[in-house]
């Protein structure tokens, strides 16, 4: 009888049924597993920030001013 009950643990254990447990690894791969969306990385996103204030202070400082100034006609 008690290797029905082993052979049923690793099932749920493989097939993800089981509960997880409490240690901090447990709660990782239940995020990792569960994250949908668009993946984006940590590099991407600090160069995009970065360009995002460079972007922000050009405009600030005047720099795209031509495009709102009405052409002479």
């Amino acid at each position: 009888m008690s290797s029905r009950t082993t052979q049923s643990r690793r099932k749920k254990r493989r097939s993800g049924s089981a509960p997880m447990p409490m240690a901090g690894a447990g709660l990782m791969r239940f995020f990792q597993d569960s994250s949908v969306g668009i993946k984006v990385g940590p590099i991407t996103t600090v160069i995009l920030s970065i360009a995002l204030i460079l972007i922000v202070l050009l405009a600030w400082a005047g720099v795209f001013s031509w495009l709102f100034t009405p052409s002479g006609g």
